[in-house]
């Protein structure tokens, strides 16, 4: 019951995060030995999908305080919403051996335009992590 409760909520997940997201062009990819790019700028309130291309298990360590970011995750793909600007240091943990480790940054500035409320967790929230339904 358990197992086809989690498969059921991974496809909503992932069917909401196959959707497009207007403006979200922000993309890191994450390959076995390295970040493109190591460095990202974006506008605050902006979001940044890291693309786990590696073929390994990923955890994505987001360093710092947590109210300044919102994170979505399903297999393969993290999106991340930065609210605060400034630097946003980040650290992928592959968790299938060999362990490593790849550590990158996003710099987040001002937006141009006034600023929206951060998004709002319509699902569940674990770890800080959204899984939206």
């Amino acid at each position: 019951m358990r197992t086809r409760l989690v498969l059921i909520l991974a496809a909503c997940v992932g069917a909401l995060l196959a959707t497009p997201i207007p403006g979200a062009a922000a993309e890191i990819v994450i390959d076995a030995g390295a970040l493109t790019p190591t460095l990202l700028t974006v506008e605050s309130d902006e979001s940044v999908t890291f693309m786990n291309r590696s073929g390994r298990v990923v955890h994505l360590d987001f360093l710092g305080p947590a109210d300044e970011h919102h994170v979505f995750q399903v297999p393969g793909r993290i999106r991340a919403t930065f609210h605060r600007a400034g630097r946003h240091p980040y650290v992928v943990h592959f968790e299938t051996a060999p362990r490593a480790e790849l550590q990158g940054v996003v710099e987040v500035r001002e937006p141009a335009s006034p600023r929206r409320q951060p998004p709002v967790c319509n699902g569940v929230s674990v770890e800080e992590i959204c899984l939206e339904r």
